[in-house]
């Protein structure tokens, strides 16, 4: 049998299944050998199943008095997928998946597929929207743990819930960072500059500009916390912690100008910080020097004070669900609680590296208020944060602005 990309996506579907993992990571698995188109095809299949997983778990569950073996589910999965998102191909996308579970699996199986897709793809027709009042069925039409829904209910209101649903339902558009004149001219406009929207018709063109370091793959939504500390810091150096692969680093050297004279980059060491040291070198930047680094293991007092400090913690990711449908799935209200621990023990350390009358900024990709402003309070009224004044605070959500969502805080030593 041909692996093609239906083929390959079936397979990283039923990993997932068996064991969540970020997605990024099961499509590392794929062959070298498989060419750019083929992988495109076979991320959007497995991001689209992962994205919608709990629904079309539902329509296949409503069609089966039990789920079939996994190799089966997964295909069922794709093709559920398939339909949802491309109805008018109903039939071609029925005969293809049956045909391709015939090869690997039995005869009953094969028409087991057959049916049920047909079924679904029946469903898909003639249902009428939901009407969602409650917690349950909205979670499960767009997909996401009733947990997750009930504290955005509580925390945004309901209608802005169902805002925030439906946006983590919608394939997301990509952008990249020109690095250059050329790629400054490429692709199209958007409302952030300087970002330019990737046009998918071109990929060719936007992977050239990649590999020659002249654009950087990012959404706008990374601007905001490093364009709060260009507005207030200029001269000096930057301590950009948890930096790992790069991409407000690069936007840290875009950004400013001749008066900055260092970035220096800490991740912990692994394959994520070796990501950052081949990004910086294909693009040539000198100004930045990386540090495979535990935080907690640096000296202050070898490495000396910053003008400006930038932490980008580990967060519930929470606010780019839309590029990592897997959070939904891996994240649980347990591993909470352990979670902004880690933040507020990685703030307090880093604290420590700003100089007198320098900036401290605080970033995530969560819009959580328990990951932001909750952490930013308690760090201000303890010992370590009691020399700091809260400057800003901004919460961006991706319902409201149309890009990846973003909590920052801007912080002074006083």
């Amino acid at each position: 049998m041909r692996d093609t990309s239906w083929n390959w996506s079936t397979k990283l579907v039923e990993r997932f299944i068996r064991q969540p993992a970020r997605l990024s990571h099961l499509m590392e698995r794929l062959p070298d050998s498989i060419d750019s188109g083929t992988r495109r095809r076979c991320q959007f299949l497995l991001f689209g199943v992962i994205r919608h997983l709990r629904y079309l778990n539902s329509l296949i569950d409503g069609c089966l008095p039990k789920r079939p073996r996994s190799g089966v589910h997964s295909s069922l999965l794709v093709a559920g997928f398939e339909l949802l998102s491309d109805p008018e191909k109903t039939a071609q996308i029925v005969d293809h998946a049956v045909g391709a579970v015939g090869i690997r699996f039995s005869t009953g199986e094969k028409a087991m597929v057959n049916a049920v897709l047909r079924k679904i793809g029946r469903q898909l027709e003639d249902e009428d929207p939901k009407s969602e009042a409650s917690v349950a069925e909205l979670a499960e039409k767009r997909s996401h743990p009733d947990w997750l829904v009930s504290c955005w209910k509580e925390s945004f209101g309901w209608q802005a819930t169902k805002k925030f649903t439906s946006w983590n339902q919608q394939e997301p558009e990509l952008y990249f960072l020109p690095l250059s004149d050329e790629a400054a001219s490429s692709g199209q406009d958007c409302p952030w500059n300087p970002y330019r929207k990737i046009d998918r018709s071109d990929w060719s063109q936007v992977m050239r500009l990649l590999e020659e370091g002249a654009a950087y793959i990012q959404d706008p939504g990374t601007r905001i916390g490093p364009e709060v500390l260009q507005s207030v810091f200029s001269e000096g150096r930057i301590l950009d912690l948890c930096a790992a692969p790069g991409g407000k680093t690069i936007l840290f050297n875009t950004l400013f100008g001749e008066g900055l004279d260092e970035i220096v980059s800490v991740d912990l060491p692994g394959p994520r910080f070796n990501r950052l040291e081949s990004n910086l070198k294909r693009m040539g930047i000198s100004r930045v020097r990386p540090m495979a680094s535990d935080l907690f293991e640096i000296d202050s007092g070898k490495r000396g004070q910053f003008e400006g400090v930038y932490l980008d913690v580990p967060c519930s990711n929470t606010g780019v669900l839309q590029k990592k449908p897997d959070v939904k799935w891996r994240l649980g209200p347990d591993e909470r609680p352990q979670l902004i621990a880690l933040q507020e023990r990685i703030l307090a350390q880093a604290s420590q590296f700003v100089v007198s009358n320098g900036w401290l900024v605080y970033s995530t990709c969560s819009v959580e208020t328990d990951e932001n402003e909750a952490v930013v309070d308690r760090f201000l009224g303890s010992a370590m944060g009691s020399g700091f004044e809260l400057v800003e605070q901004i919460k961006s959500y991706p319902w409201e602005s149309g890009h990846d969502g973003a909590g920052v805080a801007l912080m002074r030593r006083i």
